[in-house]
């Protein structure tokens, strides 16, 4: 992307270009034709979801896998259908979505499920716990419809206000006249973990787990979208190959295969080519790295960008974990900061792993003369530098 920015670039030829078509069919949720893959998934959820047609509540379907695998998307075409089908059969059917991670208390997610059946506005401050149950009761109680409501990234609720929110909606139907059905996505797949024993009796029974896809897979959901996003010939069966292999390899996540295409693509209205060539991944694929690297950087606590300072200052390529405690606290120091106890930073250490921050293994370390957590930062040189700029301007 460095080297395209010396090039000097105007909207009219940018425009002129001929690569896109319409990009915006590129990360529609729902494409027109529908969904490529996951008939599976689609097939379960439209048994276990069939009985709301039947003026029958469906308690808690738990759906979960990695992101990028369809989840969101397959719940937003079965709802469709579903309230197509209700109109048919002349059944009372509503529906609330809800992102946990903008709505992360059962207060909020109520108040949002509230706001989203439209009979008046509620405010998102001031309310206690009870009142909006209270509210929530009241509005359903006489109400003779089926209500599903969509928790997606319920693992976010889980983690910030425990699982209050789910064993209520379990229990919810004793209580009202109206049939409330749920569904749980969860791009985390260790949400089970967050539970109570008590709530995972009565909640979540039905679970639905959605796989990384696959290269086939990948492949195939890259070809349904190149047809209407791009102009034709543009995007060869080398490229989409190319890329299917790519994302297989790292986590099978789609969303991340489309957005290194569309990566392909601005690449080639820069260099003001009328073709995406083999040579254009690779250079997409670094970029793309080094962005993500520095977003998900953006995104830490204050303790997780100070211990991530610290590990990007050390020259050492390989780090052992209680030496990196011992130059955190020294960093907090320098900051001002009480230091997190060694608990919470393995803990952090465990995070940046799965974020993609760093790779940690037990192996001999020669300077230590023993077998220990070896803890390596594997981030450019250049990327290093922002990083730490980055991080410094924000504490």
């Amino acid at each position: 992307m460095d080297e395209i920015a010396t090039k000097k670039l105007t909207f009219a030829s940018v425009l002129k270009n001929p690569i896109y078509k319409d990009r915006n069919l590129l990360f529609e949720l729902l494409p027109k034709k529908g969904l490529v893959h996951r008939i599976e998934q689609k097939n379960e959820l439209v048994m276990e979801l069939a009985p709301i047609l039947m003026n029958s509540a469906v308690n808690c379907v738990f759906l979960y896998g990695n992101p990028g695998t369809g989840k969101t998307a397959l719940v937003s075409e079965i709802v469709d259908e579903l309230g197509k089908e209700s109109k048919k059969r002349k059944i009372e059917f509503k529906t609330a979505y809800i992102n946990c991670s903008e709505n992360k208390t059962e207060t909020t997610i109520l108040i949002e499920v509230l706001n989203q059946l439209g009979e008046e506005e509620y405010p998102r401050l001031g309310w206690t716990r009870t009142k909006a149950l209270s509210e929530f009761k009241k509005k359903l109680s006489d109400k003779n419809t089926n209500l599903l409501i969509v928790l997606d990234e319920v693992d976010y609720a889980l983690k910030e206000s425990g699982d209050d929110i789910l064993y209520r909606l379990s229990r919810i139907n004793e209580r009202i006249k109206a049939n409330v059905s749920t569904v749980l996505i969860s791009n985390d797949i260790r949400v089970i973990d967050y539970i109570k024993p008590k709530t995972a009796s009565t909640a979540g029974r039905v679970k639905i787990i959605f796989a990384p896809y696959t290269y086939e897979e990948l492949r195939d959901i890259l070809k349904a979208r190149v047809m209407g996003s791009f102009q034709k010939k543009v995007v060869s069966k080398a490229v989409i190959e190319k890329i299917a292999e790519i994302e297989a390899n790292r986590g099978g996540d789609a969303r991340k295969a489309l957005e290194l295409l569309d990566a392909c693509g601005k690449l080639a209205l820069g260099e003001k080519k009328n073709k995406i060539g083999l040579e254009l991944v690779n250079a997409a694929d670094t970029s793309l790295e080094k962005d993500t690297i520095l977003g998900t950087i953006a995104t830490l606590t204050k303790h997780q960008k100070l211990l991530m300072l610290t590990m990007l200052k050390q020259k050492e390529k390989d780090l052992e974990g209680t030496g990196v405690y011992k130059k955190y606290k020294e960093t907090c120091v320098k900051q001002n900061v009480s230091p997190l106890s060694v608990r919470r930073i393995r803990t952090f250490l465990v995070d940046f792993a799965e974020m993609g921050l760093l790779k940690q293994e037990v192996t001999w370390l020669r300077d230590l003369k023993k077998k220990s957590r070896s803890i390596r930062v594997e981030i450019d040189s250049g990327t290093k530098k922002k990083a730490i700029k980055m991080i410094r301007d924000s504490l």
